[in-house]
């Protein structure tokens, strides 16, 4: 119960990473705004909040749309009060090799990863400061100091969440407002798999082996469970963490040391 009185809003709480991190701020007893492209997802999961007790509302929002972040932000704060907490967790693969990335897909690929997880802080930034208490974690990845290859505009956009990351924390600490980031290593998702896919198709691996060949390589030998990085978010969003700002942690049983 360490988040009891607080609201926070979850971006891509629909499935998966997000979908964890919201159950847990849930049962921690903050209240939880699911936002997500996907509204039947996001109300799915604001349902399964509520049947615990938990307050909860779904908000529908293209996150590459500045003004739908605002438009949330702002239905978040009327239906359970003005937000001090911000997970930025939305985002998308964009696996593509670099001499077939457009500038489409670049842009696409920064709108979402990236300038969202800004435009929401912007625009939530004020309501933390006035309450003199705020969190902002954002999901980075692995991927933020590492690579596959063919995954230059998904490594750019989650390294450059670190440097965001890192800049907000320094100028909206003096207002009690900690900003983190967590940075997931191989964690069993629709992402994940879509990643595993892709490059098994490149290199030629049997359809299954990259994520069992993974799980062999990584320390606890095993693949991460979203719970996994959900508890870690849960801790930076809590009292526990009142003296941790500006840092990267990174959640992935050992296999990279960040």
């Amino acid at each position: 119960m360490r988040l009891k009185g607080r609201t926070a809003i979850v971006t891509g709480a629909g499935h998966g990473i997000g979908r964890a991190i919201a159950l847990r701020l849930g049962a921690e007893e903050a209240a939880v705004a699911i936002a997500d492209i996907d509204g039947s997802a996001a109300e799915r999961v604001a349902e399964e909040l509520r049947t615990t007790g938990a307050r909860a509302v779904a908000v529908e929002v293209d996150i590459a749309d500045v003004a739908a972040i605002v438009a949330a932000i702002h239905a978040a704060q009327n239906a359970l009060g003005p937000p001090t907490i911000l997970i930025n967790n939305a985002g998308i693969l964009a696996m593509r090799p670099a001499l077939k990335l457009n500038a489409s897909a670049w842009d696409s690929a920064l709108a979402i990863n990236l300038s969202a997880a800004f435009h929401a802080a912007q625009a939530i930034l004020p309501l933390m400061t006035a309450a003199g208490w705020g969190r902002i974690v954002n999901i980075s990845s692995m991927m933020a100091v590492t690579a596959f290859g063919e995954d230059a505009v998904y490594c750019s956009t989650k390294a450059g969440l670190l440097g965001l990351t890192r800049s907000l924390a320094a100028e909206f600490g003096p207002y009690n407002v900690c900003v983190n980031a967590v940075c997931p290593g191989n964690v069993t998702t629709r992402l994940m798999a879509d990643a595993a896919a892709s490059i098994e198709r490149r290199d030629g691996l049997e359809p299954g082996s990259f994520m069992h060949k993974r799980a062999q390589a990584i320390p606890l030998r095993r693949l991460g469970l979203p719970g996994d990085v959900a508890a870690v978010v849960a801790f930076l969003c809590s009292s526990d963490a009142d003296y941790v700002t500006g840092q990267a942690i990174h959640v992935n049983g050992g296999l990279f040391y960040g």
